[in-house]
Formats: C-alpha cells, structure tokens, sequence
C-alpha cells in the first residue's frame, strides 16, 4: 500500500482533490457514534451533484456523494484495507459524518439496487431519511446525458472532448431511461411506505438557498445564515436548448 493509501485516502493537496471522493477534501471530524444516515435518491443529469454540494456546504449534512456504488465501495475497501463491503461503509461514515451526526449518501436507482439485496451492506446503510431529486423536463434531462455521454464531460469543471453531434434516438432511449428509473423508485418509496422530501431541479436552479432551507428544516439542523457554494456550476448552453427545441419540433412533426 502506497503512503498516499495508508489512513486517510487521497491525503495532499485538497485543492486538486475538490472533486474526488477518495480525497480528504470532504472528510470530517472522525465520528465514532452511530450516524443518522439519509440517501439523496437520484438519476443522472438531475442535480444531483449540485445538491450534494449545497448539503456539504452547510457543514452539518455530510459529505453526501455515490459511496454504495459497488466501483466506488471496491476502491474503498482496497485503499483502507478493510475485510467486508459492509466494514469499509462503516469506515466511510466515521470520516464522513458531519458532527450533527447526519451522513449522506447519492445513489441512481442502478447504485442503489445493486447493493439493496446485501443484507449487511444495508443494515449499516440503515436510512433515517431519503431526499428524492427529480427533473421536470425529460427532454431536456435527455439531452444534457446524451451531451455528457459524447463529450465525457459529465460536470461543470470538466474539459469537452469533441462536439456533440444530435442524435434524436439516443435523447429517446434517454428520455425512456429515465421513465424507467423513476417508475422504479416510486415503486420502491410505495412499497414500503416511504415518503421522501422531493426536490425538484428546475427550482433547486432557481433557489438554491430555499432548496437548503428545505433539506435542513426535514432533516431538523439549523438553516445556515450563510448560502454554500454549490460547487458546480449548471453545464446547459445554447446547444442544449438548440437541440430540446429541435426534439421536440421532430416529435411533434412525427
């Protein structure tokens, strides 16, 4: 094990590392009670990495990013030597729990399913609470995936490899993807009985400061006096709208 590997993963410059969630950018205090945990329930292109920034912003909700998915807890478990999927999110929490004792995860419906059935994986998940973020416009959630996807720039700060060239089919297969995944959490909220605190994109974008608010008053922390940053920036340009508006033009021609 490398010396960047042993305790703390990724420790050095944390400027470098604002974006990686093996870097101790986003570490907290070590924790050593039992944290409440809640799941930001999420699909791709949904804000969803902009709402894990404002609630780690706060200083009291975590440090929520995708620790359940099963690439990121195998890179975990191997940096911190732990024996057991189940031990190395337990490790994850006491160095990603906020003081309040609130520790946050992000999972698509994908990450999520592919841990749900390991019973010791989600005895120690064990949520108190869930955050569900959805995205009005499929359209336009369709058309910012497909962008990420020929691009490889999938958040803000990351460089565009090549112009994205429309392709009517790929935004369907995506606008589907969607559909699915949501019909999936709702099944699973339904199921069992969850009601989930919903967030919504479009007025996350047009009030951050409310969606904080929000989260902070269900989750029962104290609403910062100051806004975080969200750390990311919304990635939508003239070429998203060109598209949406072209999509849909197509579609209703059809």
């Amino acid at each position: 094990m490398s010396q960047q590997q042993a305790g703390r993963p990724g420790s050095g410059d944390t400027g470098s590392q604002k974006w990686d969630q093996f870097g101790d950018a986003y570490d907290q205090p070590t924790f050593s009670g039992t944290p409440r945990t809640y799941v930001i329930a999420s699909m791709p292109r949904s804000g969803s990495h902009m709402l894990g920034h404002l609630l780690h912003g706060t200083g009291q909700l975590g440090s929520p990013l995708e620790y359940i998915h099963t690439q990121h807890l195998a890179t975990w478990q191997e940096r911190l030597g732990e024996p057991t999927r189940a031990a190395t999110l337990q490790a994850v929490m006491r160095r990603r729990t906020s003081p309040s004792g609130w520790f946050g995860v992000k999972a698509h419906w994908k990450q999520f399913a592919d841990v749900m059935d390991d019973q010791e994986v989600m005895a120690v998940l064990s949520p108190q609470d869930w955050i569900r973020i959805t995205r009005s416009d499929k359209v336009a959630q369709a058309v910012s995936l497909v962008i990420a996807q020929q691009t490889k720039a999938w958040i803000s700060f990351h460089q565009a490899k090549g112009e994205p060239v429309y392709d009517a089919d790929a935004i369907t297969k995506g606008i589907r993807a969607f559909q699915k995944q949501e019909s999936a959490w709702d099944t699973f909220f339904e199921t069992r009985g969850i009601t989930p605190h919903v967030v919504v994109y479009e007025e996350m974008l047009e009030d951050p400061a409310r969606t904080v608010a929000d989260v902070c008053a269900r989750l029962d922390v104290p609403v910062p006096a100051v806004l975080p940053e969200p750390g990311t920036t919304r990635q939508a340009t003239a070429v998203n709208a060109e598209w949406r508006a072209r999509y849909l033009a197509e579609s209703g021609s059809r």
